[in-house]
């Protein structure tokens, strides 16, 4: 199985404290979806960096760099938990109405970041 958009690798530091020599840089690919995708940019920017900034406001480096922070830092059943939601939540039907909108910039966000992995919601 292959993955239709590739990211570019950005270095995370998530593992050596700042203080350690750095020994090895390891490199891996993880195949995720689309709502898995909008699952860690929303953890990552909404926790981290930019949760009072509409999703339509945030850079495509923005949403690369906590796609793959939150990949590489988070468990898959965290992720795939969060994507159930995220897809539960973009729903056209979903009975809240600002999280719906929310949740759907969100994907915007991803489409913008990584074209290719699939359409808007």
């Amino acid at each position: 199985m292959s993955a239709p958009v590739e990211s570019p690798m950005h270095t995370q530091h998530l593992l050596a404290d700042p203080y350690d020599k750095p020994l090895l840089t390891v490199k891996f690919r993880a195949v995720v979806s689309r709502d898995q995708l909008a699952a860690a940019v929303d953890l990552g920017l909404s926790t981290y960096n930019g949760g009072d900034r509409h999703p339509d406001t945030w850079t495509v480096a923005e949403v690369r760099y906590h796609a793959e922070s939150q990949i590489l830092a988070g468990s898959g059943r965290e992720l795939q938990e969060g994507a159930e939601a995220m897809a539960e939540m973009a729903r056209p039907d979903f009975y809240d109405p600002w999280t719906r909108e929310r949740v759907q910039a969100v994907y915007r966000a991803v489409d913008r970041a990584f074209p290719g992995a699939g359409g808007i919601s």
